[in-house]
């Protein structure tokens, strides 16, 4: 698979939150289980961009293989979801659809990921916190 370089297009359907949320995410294919972790840019009903920086070559790898999909921890990376951790966090998938890799000026590698078949419950959990949030940064002050 080739990466599909972010090229300025906007096609977002969404609107997008900003945010820097911590995120856990998996990379499918052969190795895996290994845990990696980046930050949120921002966010959207209908998928996320991902700002790594650490084992970045590591992750332009394994995005080369065929159809890497990503599976994203949205329990750990959503603030506030429930006073206690769940007993199995929720995983969702997503694909990605641009990649914009490192450079001198700019060192993160940036990932934008679409979701993938969004179970109701995870459904639910993002359009909580975008709710939520949208609420509170729009609302009028007392």
């Amino acid at each position: 698979m080739t990466l599909n370089p972010f090229n300025g297009k906007e096609r977002r359907t969404y609107v997008r939150l900003e945010a820097a949320l911590p995120v856990r995410f998996t990379i499918s294919g052969k190795e895996m289980g290994k845990i990696y972790t980046a930050t949120t840019k921002n966010l959207s009903h209908g998928g996320l961009c991902l700002e790594v920086h650490q084992d970045k070559e590591e992750i332009i790898d394994k995005l080369s293989a065929d159809r890497p999909e990503l599976g994203i921890d949205i329990d750990a990376m959503i603030p506030g979801q429930a006073p206690a951790a769940p007993a199995k966090p929720t995983w969702v998938n997503s694909r990605v659809d641009w990649t914009r890799k490192p450079k001198s000026k700019d060192p993160v590698l940036l990932m934008g990921l679409e979701f993938e078949n969004l179970t109701q419950e995870a459904r639910r959990k993002i359009h909580d916190y975008l709710v939520g949030e949208f609420v509170k940064r729009y609302e009028e002050p007392d």
